[in-house]
């Protein structure tokens, strides 16, 4: 099997197939690629912000360490 990939920045009305594949049994899939998003810049604070908000913060707050107790080193 060959395989030919062709990439278009502006789509012809039409596409040549080659010599060599005329007249043979052909399958064409025609993708259409999204132009690519702006890239988020690596700060910290853009992925930060760019989080979706759920929860409370009460949620994610971080409880107080009260030790182990009666838990004492012998000395």
């Amino acid at each position: 099997m060959e395989a030919i990939r062709q990439f278009y920045e502006d789509a012809p009305t039409s596409v040549a197939v080659p010599e060599s594949l005329r007249h043979k049994r052909l399958e064409v899939i025609l993708l259409v690629q999204d132009p690519p998003e702006s890239e988020p810049s690596g700060d910290l604070k853009c992925l930060l912000a760019a989080m979706p908000d759920v929860g409370e913060d009460a949620d994610f707050a971080r409880q107080p360490d009260y030790g182990r107790g009666d838990m004492a080193w012998n000395s």
